[in-house]
């Protein structure tokens, strides 16, 4: 059930715009592991973010595609129940 509702949360939070913005400031930090690990960080938050986007544009082409070719909306998919 917990991982259920994580899920969920995520999600959630994925498509709300603004929500999990990354505002950290890594040139105010000294020099040193701590500012490298920020900079590496903010590397691979955005590196994910676009991942998501070029999924989601990848997903959205693909429905353009069939719509295009059969006329008619993709069909949707049944999300199978863990008993």
């Amino acid at each position: 059930m917990a991982n259920w509702t994580a899920r969920i949360i995520a999600i959630l939070l994925a498509g709300v715009p603004g929500v999990a913005n990354a505002q950290a400031n890594c040139e105010a930090m000294p020099r040193g592991p701590a500012r490298t690990d920020c900079y590496l960080s903010l590397s691979e938050f955005y590196r994910r973010q676009s991942d998501f986007a070029a999924a989601k544009a990848h997903a959205q082409s693909d429905a353009a595609w069939y719509r295009a070719m059969t006329g008619t909306d993709p069909p949707k998919h049944k999300h199978r129940r863990r008993r």
